[in-house]
């Protein structure tokens, strides 16, 4: 069974255990915080998920305030039992998310490709 929803600059789609989130150019954060997370923190309740896939198309580049955000989500995740976490952004959010976030017990993959993180993903 496929579960999808969306909001204001985000979808989120769950099939076989994985979440994957796409993030789309002009999203504020508000809208992240105000609308998506609580999303997540629902999909997290009510579905078994072993992995999640962002796929980050955000204009803007990360500040403090973001990666507190994506912490936060990793680290529930974590908690909620998920085993892999793969970012999918261009080369410079790429390299701008690496190390720079606590990940708790989650295997991370940062990549430009979708295809390759979904995959890896499905792998958990």
């Amino acid at each position: 069974m496929v579960v999808t929803e969306s909001g204001d600059g985000w979808t989120v789609e769950l099939e076989d255990g994985v979440m994957v989130w796409e993030f789309l150019p002009g999203m504020e954060l508000s809208a992240f915080k105000k609308d998506a997370y609580p999303v997540f923190e629902e999909l997290l309740e009510s579905h078994d998920l072993d992995a999640m896939v962002t796929v980050v198309k955000l204009d803007d580049p990360f500040d403090g305030e973001v990666f507190d955000v994506w912490e936060q989500s990793a680290l529930r995740a974590d908690e909620a039992g998920m085993e892999r976490w793969g970012v999918v952004a261009d080369g410079i959010k790429a390299i701008s998310l690496r190390g720079k976030i606590d990940t708790g017990t989650l295997e991370t993959l940062t990549t430009e490709d979708r295809t390759e993180a979904e995959e890896w993903a499905r792998e958990a």
